[in-house]
């Protein structure tokens, strides 16, 4: 009686094994899965944030560049969650502009030399799903975008003094990508990605007097100095996802 009874539990251990790994995965997937992925690639920019024409107000001046870009996705069952999105972007401006003048600058300020470096922090709605060994990936973004820029410098009237500004606004994205899975917890990954970005600077200089080398008293009105741009690139990445959840 006792060989027949641990022979059933032997027949049925299989089942029961299985059984408790499909209630595993149900939780595990009820829960969410983690994914830390990091990327970085080219920046081509488009539109308004390439052209060089300095009669456009909204002129970019900037040239290829590069990114370096971190995400944190959550997904839930149905492969659909949300992501958390930050990115560095760097685009130098065009050699061929540094002694023009813009008009929406100050009187007598050039171009210059520089880069637009801009900072982008966003979130949103997320597809992720594994086929086999195969990832497919799509994410539509948006937050806000930090840039710096010689186009955003403000010289004070008085003191002659320059002042870097941060341009600040609302920033959206959209990327689509395809990967593979070299282990459980590991994928290689490419993607590319529209980004649009609104920065802008608001600098107010108030009136002031001061003594000029006669010892005449000059006044200067207030100075009310706004610029902004639209940032618009096309990202070429490629980056690792890490799955954190079991």
């Amino acid at each position: 009686m006792t060989k027949i009874l641990l022979l059933t539990c032997l027949l049925f251990l299989p089942f029961l094994i299985f059984s408790q790994e499909k209630v595993k995965k149900a939780n595990s997937d009820s829960t969410g899965r983690i994914y830390l992925d990091a990327s970085g690639g080219l920046s081509l920019p488009l539109g308004s944030y390439a052209n060089t024409d300095v009669k456009n107000s909204g002129s970019g001046f900037a040239s290829p560049g590069f990114l370096a870009q971190v995400n944190l996705d959550w997904i839930g069952k149905d492969n659909y969650g949300l992501g958390l999105q930050y990115t560095f972007q760097h685009n130098a401006l065009k050699s061929s502009v540094k002694n023009d003048k813009l008009s929406d600058m100050q009187t007598g300020q050039v171009i210059g030399v520089g880069s637009w470096t801009n900072h982008y922090l966003m979130a949103g709605l997320v597809v992720l799903k594994f086929i086999h060994k195969f990832y497919i990936e799509g994410k539509a973004l948006f937050g806000v975008v930090l840039s710096s820029s010689p186009i955003f410098k403000t010289v004070d009237p008085i003191y002659k003094t320059p002042s870097t500004n941060i341009g600040t606004g609302f920033a959206y994205g959209v990327q689509l990508g395809a990967g593979y899975a070299v282990s459980p917890r590991i994928t290689v990954k490419a993607n590319i990605e529209y980004i649009l970005g609104n920065p802008k600077i608001h600098r107010n200089y108030g009136a002031q007097y001061y003594v000029n080398d006669t010892g005449a008293i000059i006044y200067t009105p207030p100075l009310n100095v706004e610029t902004k741009r639209t940032v618009s690139a096309l990202l070429i990445k490629a980056g690792i996802v890490v799955k954190l959840s079991k």
